[in-house]
C-alpha cells in the first residue's frame, strides 16, 4: 500500500511531455544554433514591404502579353517568327537551367569560357534577374529549403513560391541566411560579375532590341508581331517555366530518394519546368548535374543533354554524379523502394524515351495550340 503524503495533493507537479518534432527541432538548434534562420517565425509575407519594381515590371508583361497574344491570333505573321522565337526561349531556358543552376549555384561541372559567354547571354534574355543573383538566392534556397531562411519559401504557399516572392521585399530571416554563405566564387567569375553589373543593357539589346530587329531584317516581318512573338510572349512563357521549379515541384508528386523533404519528383512537372521536375532526387543530391541516376536519354531534359553534348565537343567538362552505391544507400536508408523505378528492358526504355521527349516538347509549346486552333476555325491562312 503506497503511502500518499497530505501535501502530495497541493504540491501538484507538472508533467512535461515532449513530442519527436519538438525533439528533433531541438537537436537541430544544438547543430545549427539557436538563431539559425531556419527557426526564426516571419510575419505574413504580404505584410512585408512590397517591391514596386517588380510589382510593375510584371504586371505591364503580362497586361502586354493579353494584349499580344490577342493580336497574333488575329493577324498574320512569318512562320519563320514563330521558329526563331521558339528556338530563342528554348535556349534561355537552356541557358538557365545547364548555366545558372547547374554550372554556378551547383558547381556540378565546369565550363570552358565559350560556353559560358553562351550561358551569360541566353540566360540574360529571361529577365530572371542576372545568373550571379540567381545562383546566390538558389544556394540559400537549398541551404534553408522549406524554412523562413528561404527566399522561395514554398510553405508560405503555391503563389508565393512560384512568383509572389518576387514581388516583396527580402525578410530579415532570408538575408541572414545569405550573410551565412560564402559566394566568393561567383564574385570571383570576371565573366559572371560582369553581366550581373550590365545585366539590364544586356537584356535590352540581346532580349529586347536583336529578337525585334532580326526577324524584320531577314524575312520583312512586322516590327510589331515580332517584338509581341519574339519578346513578350517569349518572355512570358519562359519565366513561368522556370518559375514551377520552385513552386509545383515543391507541391505535387512523389518522393523516392527522401520521404522527408518537401521537393519532389513529377512527370507532368518536368514536362512543364522543361526538365527540372525531378525535383527530389536534386535536393538530395545537388551537386549531381542529372536530373535522376537514370541514363539520362530516357528522360525529357533539354538542359543535361545540352551539357552532354557540350562534354562530347570539350567545352563542359568534370561533370559530377552521385555514385549508384550512394544513390541506393540513400535510398534504403530515407527513400521510398515502392516508387524507386528499376531498370527495364531495353525495349521499354526506348519506347518510354520517345513518348516522354514528344510529350515534353508538346507541352513546353503550350501557348501555341490557342492560337493555332483560333486561326484553323477563323482564317483561311494561318501564316505567310
Amino acid at each position: 500500500m503506497n503511502n500518499v503524503n497530505a501535501n502530495d495533493e497541493n504540491e501538484n507537479p507538472s508533467i512535461t511531455i515532449e513530442c519527436s518534432e519538438s525533439i528533433m527541432i531541438e537537436k537541430l538548434k544544438a547543430i545549427h544554433g539557436q538563431d539559425d534562420p531556419r527557426f526564426n517565425v516571419e510575419q505574413s509575407a504580404w505584410k512585408r514591404p512590397l517591391k514596386w519594381s517588380n510589382i510593375i515590371i510584371l504586371s505591364i508583361l503580362h497586361i502586354a502579353v493579353i494584349v499580344c497574344y490577342v493580336d497574333v491570333c488575329i493577324s498574320l505573321f512569318h512562320l519563320e517568327t514563330a521558329i526563331f522565337s521558339i528556338i530563342i526561349g528554348a535556349m534561355s531556358g537552356i541557358a538557365t537551367s545547364a548555366g545558372s543552376h547547374r554550372l554556378w549555384s551547383h558547381r556540378s561541372y565546369k565550363a570552358r569560357w565559350p560556353l559560358k559567354l553562351w550561358f551569360l547571354i541566353f540566360q540574360a534574355i529571361t529577365m530572371n534577374g542576372s545568373a550571379l543573383t540567381y545562383a546566390r538566392d538558389h544556394r540559400t534556397h537549398h541551404k534553408y529549403s522549406d524554412t523562413e531562411g528561404d527566399p522561395k519559401n514554398p510553405t508560405r504557399g503555391l503563389f508565393y513560391s512560384h512568383i509572389g516572392w518576387w514581388l516583396v521585399k527580402k525578410t530579415e530571416s532570408v538575408k541572414q541566411a545569405g550573410r551565412k554563405l560564402d559566394f566568393s566564387d561567383l564574385y570571383k567569375d570576371k565573366l559572371l560579375y560582369f553581366q550581373h553589373k550590365c545585366y539590364i543593357p544586356i537584356f535590352i539589346v540581346f532580349g529586347i532590341i536583336l529578337p525585334t530587329v532580326i526577324p524584320v531584317i531577314l524575312w520583312n516581318e512586322d516590327p510589331w508581331i515580332a517584338f509581341s512573338i519574339c519578346v513578350v510572349l517569349r518572355v512570358f512563357v519562359v519565366l513561368h517555366h522556370l518559375f514551377t521549379v520552385n513552386s509545383l515541384a515543391h507541391y505535387f508528386g512523389y518522393r523516392p530518394y527522401d520521404f522527408r523533404i518537401r521537393p519532389t519528383d513529377h512527370r507532368i512537372v518536368n514536362y512543364i519546368s522543361f526538365g527540372e521536375g525531378l525535383h527530389n532526387y536534386h535536393h538530395v543530391f545537388p551537386f549531381d548535374y542529372r536530373i535522376n541516376d537514370r541514363p539520362q536519354w530516357e528522360l525529357f531534359n533539354p538542359p543535361v543533354s545540352c551539357i552532354r553534348i557540350c562534354s562530347l565537343i570539350g567545352l563542359a567538362y568534370d561533370l559530377k554524379i552521385a555514385s549508384p552505391e550512394v544513390v541506393k544507400g540513400t535510398v534504403a536508408r530515407k527513400g521510398c523502394q515502392a516508387l524507386y523505378d528499376s531498370i527495364r528492358s531495353m525495349k521499354f526504355r526506348i519506347v518510354n524515351a520517345i513518348f516522354d521527349w514528344i510529350i515534353g516538347i508538346s507541352i513546353a509549346l503550350w501557348i501555341i495550340y490557342p492560337a493555332l486552333f483560333y486561326k484553323l476555325f477563323t482564317q483561311p491562312v494561318i501564316y505567310i
